[in-house]
């Protein structure tokens, strides 16, 4: 006879202890999910500027991928109608400062930062200071706005604790149409706990961008979507607009007037197509239409910087709000970082909420050239 089997023996309480760790990691699974969904919830709270809307918005638009738009060297871009610098000449024949210029020079405190663009006269640029550098001559294209472009950034930031997430702006024209989308997404691309998309289309004019429609959309997980429009009617020639609230309520819209998406596509072009180079310390300024109310916005421009890229190193122009964080306003103050060698397209962008929170999107790969999938007509329509 073989010899006898041992029998194992009984661990009492093994399976008990296996099915507790399941439930336990499941458990712990859920209560994961919860905290990113309240904590997306509360940030969008905090960013919320908005009124409900039950009116479905436009629909992201799909488009092709034709290329990728390369960096070359800065080309200057000239508005339709530069407006002329004021240069008088005294008895030596050489040009000098004009009469305002001269008093600024000759004054104890340190000058005022030029002035790009503020409204109402939102294309009109300060004169530049006799000792700035000359640039040298370029040819000068006649169309002073980029291709359709769209460009995809890696997302980070911090509000009760990290997080991450990825972006994208979408540039997209048809003749003197425009279209502006800006999607932020935070946790995975394939199920992201919190999203938001605004939108601006209008028209091109002489002024640059001229918004005829905003939207914003706010998805958080479980939680309804939220969203927001404002509609912008022109005044008559040379004179104000008004901008139609969510609510109904009516409010003046001065000439330069832009939204939370057109604003930094404005910037962008009136930093390429301002006559003279940009320097650190000039200042742009326009009316900004937020949700609750409109307001005069300034920019001031910093030192040149390099920021790095996965396409590599691009130099780009740092423009900063004039304006302090306010916590009871709950303003977004969002620094931009503008690439002259990508036609000014912005690389980096970085938003901050309050003193602790914010978020930052870096490029990660070259601006694409892209076209609607539909055609562009149908889907720019005013």
């Amino acid at each position: 006879m073989g010899a006898p089997v041992a029998a194992t023996p009984h661990r009492p309480g093994l399976g008990g202890h296996s099915v507790r760790r399941r439930w336990w990691a499941a458990a712990l699974v859920v209560l994961v999910l919860l905290t990113h969904a309240w904590v997306g919830r509360q940030l969008a709270l905090t960013m919320a500027g908005w009124h409900e809307s039950s009116e479905a918005a436009a629909a992201p638009v799909d488009v092709v991928v034709q290329g990728a738009l390369k960096p070359s060297e800065p080309v200057r871009k000239r508005r339709s109608a530069p407006p002329p610098v004021e240069l008088s000449t005294d008895a030596s024949g050489d040009a000098a400062p004009s009469a305002p210029l001269a008093a600024a020079a000759a004054a104890s405190e340190p000058a005022a930062p030029a002035v790009l663009a503020e409204a109402p006269a939102a294309a009109s640029v300060a004169e530049a200071a006799p000792s700035a550098p000359a640039e040298p001559a370029r040819a000068i294209p006649p169309d002073p706005w980029p291709p359709s472009t769209r460009i995809r950034y890696t997302l980070k930031g911090n509000y009760r604790g990290e997080f991450s997430g990825h972006a994208q702006v979408l540039w997209l024209r048809d003749g003197e149409r425009y279209r502006v989308e800006m999607e932020v997404a935070i946790g995975p691309r394939a199920a992201p706990i919190m999203s938001r998309r605004v939108s601006s289309e209008g028209r091109l004019s002489a002024d640059g961008l001229v918004p005829a429609r905003y939207e914003e959309e706010t998805r958080v997980i479980f939680s309804r979507v939220r969203r927001v429009s404002m509609t912008f009617e022109p005044g008559a020639p040379g004179q104000p607009g008004t901008t139609v609230m969510q609510d109904g309520t009516r409010r003046p819209a001065p000439i330069g007037t832009q939204d939370s998406a057109s604003q930094f596509v404005q910037l962008a072009w009136l930093f390429g197509t301002n006559p003279t180079p940009i320097k650190a310390g000039d200042r742009v300024a326009f009316p900004l239409a937020l949700s609750r109310r409109s307001d005069q916005w300034s920019y001031v421009v910093g030192d040149p910087v390099m920021v790095d890229t996965p396409a590599g190193p691009v130099q780009a122009i740092h423009a900063k709000p004039q304006r302090e964080l306010d916590p009871l306003r709950r303003d977004l103050i969002a620094e931009v970082w503008f690439a002259p060698a990508l036609q000014y397209l912005p690389v980096r962008m970085q938003v901050a909420v309050d003193a602790e929170s914010f978020a930052m999107m870096v490029m990660d790969g070259l601006p694409e050239l892209v076209k609607p999938s539909v055609p562009s007509g149908d889907r720019l329509a005013p």
